[in-house]
């Protein structure tokens, strides 16, 4: 008899999470009419006229209800692009009221998702779009960044009522101790690259040092402690290109000539992460709107098709939705098992490891129908896959014809 722990929870081909970021309590009015529009919301309307939320929930996760969201959350009174706007907005605290607090919560405390932490002013603008500063190229030195990473996790904890387990670099840019305060602040898991460019060239200028993608799309660690480090690999604007073959001219006529090649051609994106088992982390923002007229890509708005295609294929296979705290949870757990065959049929679990309680494992050279935890519980195995929970004892395999 052999056991074995599966990569992935439930034997999947890839894990699947949705990073939406830049959920905060911020209206920018765009066309300046006074009224919160559609794309203009970046979470103050709530689930009121013109929501974000709203929309993606009505247009997007409503037809695929395994899509679990990770929403990285700037707590604070989140920065625009640049100093001094024609655009007028409103940007608050995610605690400036109790309604606020109230919306907020309520998005943490729903079990298809997660709230994430994503720095508390995202930066710092300057007189052109180019001159922001990322938040985490403000900190001058070590003790400023975990200042200010604890006193933006304590606004986090007063609104959803915990500490986050984990959060993304804004904008992906880091300086020397960046890594460190984020290990030093006690995260569980971290957002350091977007590595969406490698696919094609080695030229991404915010996707580490790592150029093999069978090690860079996958999860790593970072620190001492470590830290479990997931790396964002699809845009979910991956196939934009691909749909605008409307207007004139010759490049939206070959578009539409080429378009199954094309279409072919950017699905082995998708493809080459399935058939790899690596992270499919798709990219994305909650809204397009910016106090400097651009748009903010990706966005949910622009790319609700081009999402609708990716999630149509994911769906195709056995993949595993989930947040990002389930994936590092998992990671954690799976990579500190150790697995001690007793007998024929018995065997115990040593964890050195905390995170997901539940992990998937693989029989061999037996034929196997259930598992007797050792509370006494009985697991089926299916397809030679169980999913047992991690506790002190001994595991007993019931034979099956």
């Amino acid at each position: 008899m052999r056991v074995e722990v599966c990569k992935w929870y439930g034997d999947a081909l890839s894990p699947v999470v949705f990073m939406v970021d830049d959920f905060c309590n911020v209206w920018v009015d765009t066309n300046g009419n006074g009224q919160i529009d559609l794309g203009e919301d970046w979470g103050y309307a709530q689930r009121g006229p013109g929501s974000s939320l709203a929309f993606m929930e009505d247009q997007l996760l409503r037809d695929f209800p395994e899509v679990k969201v990770t929403f990285f959350v700037p707590v604070g009174v989140r920065a625009g692009v640049i100093t001094n706007p024609q655009i007028s907005a409103v940007a608050k605290m995610i605690n400036s009221d109790q309604q606020a607090k109230d919306f907020f919560r309520s998005v943490g405390e729903n079990p298809r998702y997660e709230v994430a932490y994503h720095g508390t002013t995202h930066g710092t603008p300057g007189p052109e779009a180019s001159d922001f500063v990322q938040e985490w190229a403000t900190y001058q030195n070590l003790a400023q960044a975990m200042e200010t990473i604890s006193a933006g996790t304590e606004v986090f904890q007063e609104v959803f009522g915990f500490k986050p387990s984990g959060g993304k670099y804004c904008g992906y840019v880091t300086n020397s101790f960046s890594d460190l305060s984020i290990e030093q602040s006690g995260f569980v898991w971290w957002c350091r690259f977007s590595n969406v460019g490698l696919y094609e060239t080695k030229n991404c200028v915010i996707g580490g040092q790592d150029f093999n993608r069978l090690t860079n799309f996958d999860v790593k660690y970072f620190g001492s402690r470590p830290v479990v480090d997931i790396p964002t690999t699809l845009p979910g604007m991956l196939f934009n290109r691909l749909l605008d073959t409307n207007s004139p001219g010759l490049k939206s006529t070959l578009k539409r000539i080429l378009k199954p090649i094309l279409l072919w051609r950017t699905m082995r994106h998708i493809d080459f992460l399935l058939q790899n088992r690596l992270v499919v982390s798709i990219q994305e923002h909650i809204s397009p709107a910016r106090v400097d007229g651009r748009r903010q890509m990706p966005n949910i708005f622009d790319d609700l098709t081009s999402l609708r295609i990716i999630l149509t294929r994911l769906n195709q296979y056995p993949v595993w939705y989930c947040t990002c705290s389930e994936l590092a949870s998992y990671v954690l757990l799976r990579d500190n098992i150790r697995i001690h065959i007793k007998s024929a049929s018995d065997f115990h679990l040593e964890s050195s490891g905390v995170g997901r309680d539940k992990l998937t494992l693989k029989l061999y050279d037996c034929v196997a129908k259930a598992i007797v935890q050792p509370d006494g519980t009985i697991v089926p195995v299916l397809n030679q896959l169980a999913d047992v929970k991690v506790m002190q004892g001994i595991y007993t395999i019931v034979a099956g014809g």
